[in-house]
């Protein structure tokens, strides 16, 4: 399709630096430049990811045929990544799976603190299968030894996650359970994202032939990291009989003798995700919680998401509206203890990021999130039919004009 284009432009490259800095300058175009110059004026933005795709599938193909060494580490931070990686992460199926057939090494590792293997830069599943099929090893580990499954776990890239979990019969899954364990456990590593005080957790059905990695310590150790279980089935889990996790987590959040902003906020996650985690008694435990003082250094871990606050507007707001006014006054409980938490902190530790925008311009803090959340929910309770309108009284339509 761009084949003509992209001979043009490598026709001109010289040398491999010079050939490194075009592809790199490729990469980084934004849209509407990198089609403009392929000869692409007119698409639907739908179609913007899959003509990326075919530019760089192109460019590429040409880049082998020229002879250039399509899976040296020249890109990313530090130049220490490959082409493989950046077309990895960015998404780029047909491209991936090219420089695959081209002999680009799956298993390719720089030993980073983040993404630092072709696996752990792909969030597609797609990708993530041509990856495996070539060889690519899912039990290396990076700087911080997290495997890939571990890293997408923490990093909260859950279709990636679960794509192992799906795949079970290919995949070694107990290494891989071992791993994220021994992760949470070394308290050197923990999630990335601003989306964890929440972090989800594997648990294995019965009847498999793994054993369950789930016991106090590793919950222990998860709240130390100021993140809670947040599967479905790790909250259910009985740690032992009659205790489940949301009831383990609750019961050492009542021991503590100060409160974690993020831990109270990734409570409410929990109890709006499942109806077993926000009876009577688990609203007023929250209620409680967060009466407890600050300690007196903002702890560095906590952090706050705006996906957090968007989940909880979703959830909540399909309950009935009796339980939705239980809410409002749980939220005004929070208001009045974040106004104080704000007072005593500052807002830089008690910062909400949108992690979809690359600046920080449209940050906010939790005390504005927490009013915009109760807000919004206020307006489904009770809401009268004609609310926003404005009608004259029937009984003066025919008065005087």
């Amino acid at each position: 399709m761009f084949s003509e284009k992209a001979k043009g432009l490598i026709a001109r490259t010289r040398d491999p630096i010079s050939t490194r800095n075009l592809v790199a300058d490729l990469l980084n175009f934004p849209a509407d430049r990198l089609l403009a110059l392929f000869g692409v004026t007119r698409w639907e933005p739908r179609e913007v990811h899959a003509l990326k795709d075919q530019v760089f599938f192109d460019v590429v193909t040409e880049l082998s045929q020229s002879g250039w060494n399509c899976d040296a580490p020249a890109f990313g931070e530090g130049n220490r990544d490959t082409l493989l990686m950046e077309t990895a992460r960015r998404g780029f199926v047909r491209t991936s799976e090219r420089l695959l057939e081209g002999g680009a090494e799956a298993n390719y590792n720089n030993r980073g603190y983040g993404a630092s293997t072709p696996l752990m830069c792909a969030s597609d599943p797609e990708i993530m299968r041509h990856l495996l099929d070539r060889g690519a090893d899912p039990l290396a580990v990076n700087a911080l030894d997290q495997t890939d499954f571990t890293y997408k776990l923490f990093k909260g890239l859950t279709p990636g996650a679960r794509h192992y979990l799906y795949n079970t019969d290919k995949i070694p899954l107990q290494p891989l359970l071992a791993n994220f364990r021994a992760c949470v456990l070394s308290r050197a590593s923990f999630p990335y994202e601003p989306m964890y005080p929440l972090c989800l957790l594997p648990v294995v059905p019965v009847g498999y032939p793994c054993e369950n990695i789930v016991d106090q310590l590793l919950i222990d150790n998860m709240l130390r990291g100021r993140y809670i279980p947040f599967s479905s089935k790790a909250l259910r889990f009985e740690l032992t009989t009659g205790l489940s996790v949301w009831r383990h987590v609750k019961r050492r959040l009542m021991e503590e003798r100060s409160v974690s902003p993020a831990l109270a906020v990734g409570c409410m996650a929990c109890m709006a995700k499942l109806e077993e985690c926000r009876k009577s008694d688990d609203l007023a435990f929250l209620e409680a919680y967060v009466e407890k003082p600050l300690p007196r250094e903002p702890e560095t871990r906590e952090k706050f998401s705006k996906a957090v606050f968007v989940y909880l507007l979703f959830s909540l707001s399909s309950l009935p509206a009796g339980q939705i006014l239980r809410w409002l006054m749980l939220l005004g409980r929070l208001l009045r203890q974040a106004s104080q938490w704000m007072d005593f902190w500052g807002e830089e530790p008690l910062r909400v990021v949108n992690s979809l925008l690359e600046t920080r311009a449209r940050d906010s803090h939790i005390l504005h999130e927490l009013a915009t959340l109760q807000a919004l929910l206020a307006m489904r309770v009770n809401v009268a039919e004609n609310f926003g309108e404005f009608q004259i009284p029937d009984a003066l339509a025919g008065g005087k004009s």
